[in-house]
């Protein structure tokens, strides 16, 4: 997901690598710019002269480089084979139009990173574009959790998760929980007692990122991941118009849940001028309790405020919490490629246990891949026993046959009292039908 595609600070790829965020520099500096570029480094490793070297180009959003991440996969992969990966790359705001455009003027790469929900994996037209990797060794090996919902297109699968599985919920400072004698909540009521708990005593119960806007989302991404374990036809239904977010009286709910908060007062009296760096501080030094957000906040938050007791829990509901979780970035092989095989090599060598072992190690988030036992971030730990357990569902807007639009503008003004939660719902529908139209989806 990215800031302006799902939630994201898209999120960049780096954090989706870290796995995999919320929503600058990138790992190579021939990427740094506003506009597309292009390099690469050279090989480590001689390739023999019966074994010629290859050079792919891989097309990736530079947002996405950020941590860098990504960057010791490609040293490791030209050092030991001798090939070359030629970096191509673009700001994630114009990210999607740009590939369509190198799509359609045959000027595509070898090698493509890109979204993986389904909808995206249809604008690539992956019957015409993407190679099928249905049948290769590696796909046996991708999280279930992943292969049940993203990187795939009419049950064939066309791309592999390069990041790892982000999930969503509540981040909390556990010496604020302890110190107040505070037990995790189950249900809404229970979150609802212990914020008036830490409101009483001088703390903020939950700092919301206003001003920015994007954080605003994962309220409901995690809160509809309750909603849809109960309907899990609800996008379904969306996706072929059968019914509206403003005809879900449960999806409403969930709006004026969020609204309320704020009337409580439960949030930040500096709603609007908050940011993410400003809530991971608040809750890292236990200023604000907990932040509605997903695990990808939790790598930079420790890595400033290393001695933070940071836990994290699903957003609760009912009693039966799930864990929302986001859409892995794919890595994806252009099957008109004349290097369409050297390129899908890359893919083998990037899936091998040698490399994701290397890769999570580092990033401490949940594996897209099964067979590897790494150490996660606190947080993820505990958000992962949910997701071995099957109680995780996608973010909505992940599932959603079009883009969801400006999503973060609605819940702006939720809680600036311009909208109610029923014409909330109604504006994202109006942004479903929009866009859905201008695809020609059927039904709309």
């Amino acid at each position: 997901m990215t800031k302006g595609k799902t939630v994201l600070p898209l999120l960049t790829l780096t954090m989706l690598l870290a796995a995999c965020g919320n929503n600058t520099d990138n790992g190579n500096a021939s990427n740094k710019g506003s506009s597309e570029v292009s390099g690469s480094k050279a090989a480590i490793a001689s390739p023999s002269v019966e074994n010629k070297s290859v050079t792919l180009k891989v097309l990736v959003a530079s947002d996405w480089l950020n941590e860098k991440k990504w960057q010791k996969v490609f040293d490791d992969y030209e050092e030991k084979t001798g090939n070359k990966l030629d970096i191509q790359s673009a700001p994630v705001n114009n990210y999607a139009d740009l590939v369509s455009t190198r799509l359609a003027t045959k000027d595509a790469p070898d090698l493509l990173f890109y979204w993986g929900q389904p909808g995206n994996v249809t604008k690539l037209q992956p019957e015409k574009n993407l190679l099928d990797l249905s049948n290769e060794e590696f796909a046996s090996r991708i999280n279930p959790a992943v292969t049940k919902y993203f990187l795939k297109n009419d049950d064939k699968l066309y791309g592999i998760p390069v990041t790892g599985l982000n999930v969503a919920g509540v981040i909390y400072n556990k010496k604020v929980f302890s110190d107040l004698g505070l037990e995790i909540p189950k249900t809404y009521d229970e979150l609802l007692t212990i914020s008036e708990k830490i409101k009483a005593a001088g703390i903020t119960p939950v700092y919301e990122a206003g001003k920015e806007g994007w954080p605003l989302q994962l309220f409901t991404f995690s809160s509809v991941a309750n909603v849809m374990k109960k309907q899990p036809d609800l996008m379904e239904k969306i996706n072929t118009r059968q019914t509206t977010f403003d005809q879900i009286p449960e999806f409403v709910d969930t709006l004026q849940k969020q609204s309320d908060l704020q009337k409580k007062g439960y949030l930040n009296k500096d709603l609007f001028s908050g940011t993410y760096d400003m809530s991971l501080e608040q809750v890292a030094t236990g200023k604000s309790a907990m932040i509605f957000q997903a695990d990808w906040a939790i790598g930079p938050l420790l890595e400033k405020y290393p001695d933070a007791q940071i836990g994290m829990f699903p957003m609760p509901w009912d009693g039966d919490g799930y864990a929302a979780i986001s859409d892995p970035i794919g890595l994806y092989v252009l099957k008109n490629s004349p290097k369409a095989e050297a390129a899908k090599d890359f893919l083998n060598f990037f899936s091998s246990q040698e490399q994701l072992t290397k890769y999570f190690n580092e990033v401490k988030s949940i594996p897209t891949w099964t067979g590897l036992d790494v150490p996660l971030n606190p947080g993820t730990a505990d958000m992962n026993t949910f997701v071995e357990q099957g109680k995780a569902i996608p973010f909505f807007n992940s599932l959603a046959v079009v883009e969801i639009g400006d999503y973060q503008s609605i819940l702006q003004q939720l809680y600036g009292g311009q909208l109610s939660p029923n014409e909330a719902a109604k504006g994202l529908q109006s942004n479903i039908d929009k866009n859905a139209k201008a695809a020609g989806i059927a039904g709309f």
